[in-house]
């Protein structure tokens, strides 16, 4: 059986399709993994906090917001 170069032709169509056909999946495995990784990081935006020393509490801001702690 001879191959003919209308056979060559079509095997090099459907060669170059499958491989296209693998790039878009690969793009979208890229671009998925960077959108979980974008939604991973905005998820863990945190705060600014301050930890007195004296009784221990974690406030917002750069002071003791304790009533009961003798530092102000």
């Amino acid at each position: 059986m001879m191959l003919s170069i209308s056979k060559i032709f079509w095997l090099l169509i459907i060669l170059a399709s499958v491989w296209y056909i693998f790039k878009i999946i690969e793009k979208r495995k890229i671009i998925s993994k960077n959108s979980n990784k974008n939604n991973e990081d905005s998820n863990k935006k945190g705060i600014d906090a301050y930890k007195c020393n004296n009784c221990g509490l974690w406030s917002t801001g750069d002071k003791c917001n304790n009533k009961e702690c003798s530092k102000e």
